[in-house]
């Protein structure tokens, strides 16, 4: 078992021994790792080649589930359209990605009683 000890400006581990600054140096870069790891959590609208999403550029809404929050949405951009695109496949179906209401829409029509859009 390897263990580490602490010394004043460096770490131990059993025999070897590491500076402080590589040390440093790897916690940072986990960090970061763990950091971005974390934002691809956050996703944005998927597409197709007949759908493609668009950029993340202000003009519409993150992505937004109502089902997950009791709250009303009331944060920054909640008032702005979702994106939306559908088309027909040669064989009849129809494909849609997204949903083109507001976030405040969509929470009213399920939490709210009415779903007039």
């Amino acid at each position: 078992m390897t263990a580490i000890w602490p010394i004043v400006g460096h770490y131990v581990f059993s025999d070897k021994e590491l500076p402080m600054r590589t040390c440093v140096a790897v916690f940072f870069a986990v960090m970061l790792a763990v950091t971005q790891t974390h934002g691809a959590d956050t996703n944005w609208y998927t597409g197709d080649e007949r759908c493609p999403p668009p950029k993340d550029d202000g003009t519409y809404s993150a992505p937004y589930d109502a089902q997950e929050h009791r709250e009303y949405p009331s944060f920054s951009g909640a008032d702005k359209p979702g994106w939306s695109c559908s088309y027909q496949r040669e064989d009849g179906v129809i494909v849609q990605y997204g949903d083109s209401r507001t976030p405040q829409q969509q929470w009213l029509g399920i939490w709210g009683g009415s779903n007039n859009n």
